[in-house]
Order: C-alpha cells, then sequence, then structure tokens
C-alpha cells in the first residue's frame, strides 16, 4: 500500500501540528466551502507528495503548507475600517498569512525557509515572490487545493485522505 506509507509518513511529519489545540480550532473556521483543517492539511500532504517526487526537503515544506493559513479566526463579514491602502492591507488575502507566520511562530519551531512559505504563500495577491523552491510549490500547491475546493465544493480534497486512513 503504496499510498499508505505516504498518508503515514506524513502524519509523522505533521503529527504535532494537526494534533496541537491551537490548530485544531481551524476546524471551526469555514474556508473555500471546507474546513479551514481540512484545507491546511491537503495543502500540506499535497506539497509533501510533490516535495517527495521532487527531491526536495519533503519535511521542511510539509510542516511549512500545513502551517500556511494558520489564522485563527473567521474573516468573513469582518468589518474593515481603513480607508486607501490600510483598507487593502486588511483585506484578508494581504493579511492572513502575517497572522499565519505570527501564530506557527507562536506554537511551533519553524526555519527561515517554512516561514517564508507561510508568508508567501499567497503570491502574487502579496507582492514580494518566494524566496525558495519549496515556497513556490506551496504557492502552487495552495491555489490547486483552492481551485478544486471552490470548483468542487462538495469533493473536499480531505475525505482522500481520511479514506487512506480508514482502508489501513
Amino acid at each position: 500500500m503504496e499510498t499508505k506509507k505516504y498518508y503515514d509518513e506524513f502524519e509523522t511529519i505533521v503529527g504535532d501540528i494537526i494534533t496541537h489545540s491551537e490548530f485544531q480550532k481551524l476546524r471551526k473556521i469555514d474556508h473555500h466551502g471546507n474546513g479551514l483543517y481540512e484545507h491546511s492539511v491537503a495543502v500540506g500532504y499535497y506539497s509533501y507528495r510533490v516535495a517527495r517526487f521532487l527531491g526536495m526537503d519533503y519535511t521542511s515544506i510539509a510542516r511549512g503548507a500545513t502551517l500556511h493559513d494558520f489564522f485563527l479566526e473567521s474573516w468573513q463579514g469582518k468589518v474593515k475600517t481603513g480607508k486607501g491602502l490600510n483598507r487593502i492591507r486588511e483585506m484578508h488575502g494581504f493579511s492572513h498569512p502575517k497572522t499565519a507566520l505570527e501564530n506557527a511562530e507562536k506554537y511551533f519551531d519553524i526555519d527561515e525557509r517554512q516561514a517564508d512559505m507561510i508568508v508567501k504563500h499567497m503570491f502574487p495577491l502579496t507582492p514580494v515572490p518566494p524566496a525558495n523552491l519549496g515556497s513556490w510549490v506551496v504557492t502552487a500547491v495552495d491555489k490547486f487545493v483552492a481551485t478544486n475546493e471552490l470548483v468542487f465544493k462538495n469533493t473536499q480534497p480531505i475525505k482522500r485522505l481520511k479514506s487512506m486512513m480508514s482502508r489501513a
């Protein structure tokens, strides 16, 4: 069971993240029609698979990718009070990478490359491009997973991960 091997390895790499009490709070936040927890784990898993296939540091990439959207409050319906550029800075797409990085640094030991993955995953919406190949992987996989969630809202990519566990 090749797929189970990958899932087990991924779970070993990010197990402390996905079981952490603060990260578990993501389960209560809607994101792209799915839960933010499911989205974050899916981006982590698929980034891990791409990085592993490409012979990259898949451990670091899996951890950075899983933490890429580690913000703890829903942004839908949040009132924005800023004007001009400040209003743009308040918009979720621009502001959440920094919040996710602050939370990741608060609860986990992350390195500079993982920090780059987290804070730049919204490129090109955020103007500074990723500084390393791992960050580009996370950025691309996040776009792929989010598009899949939005277009095929009811399929929830995480279901495939859950089915891997149930077959084990």
